[in-house]
């Protein structure tokens, strides 16, 4: 079914790698890696000294920030003054005969 190994294909023989003589290291350059092991075996700590610690622990938490008001601004009237505009808004606006999109009636 195309799941059976076919003959043809045999397995891969592993390669076989040679190891480093030497490792890089950008802060301070080439090091045996005799070095590189032992530096790699240190363990990492948290500073427990006097000048890492707080001075003072904080008792209380702070209090969340708060949002800002606006600010109200009033804006005066134009210079120029207001348009005069009629009671009936209808006979300011000029109707098209032509509608420039067809309606839909679904």
């Amino acid at each position: 079914m195309g799941l059976e190994i076919l003959e043809e294909f045999r397995p891969v023989t592993p390669i076989q790698a040679i190891s480093e003589a030497r490792r890089f290291n950008h802060g301070a350059g080439l090091y045996d890696l005799d070095e590189t092991k032992e530096l790699d075996n240190v363990e990492c700590h948290t500073p427990k000294s006097p000048a890492h610690t707080f001075k003072s622990v904080p008792l209380v938490c702070p209090p969340a920030p708060k949002k800002p008001r606006p600010a109200r601004i009033k804006l005066s009237p134009p210079a120029q003054g207001y348009f005069k505009v009629p009671h009936d808004l209808a006979s300011v606006f000029i109707s098209l005969n032509n509608p420039s999109k067809k309606i839909r009636a679904s």
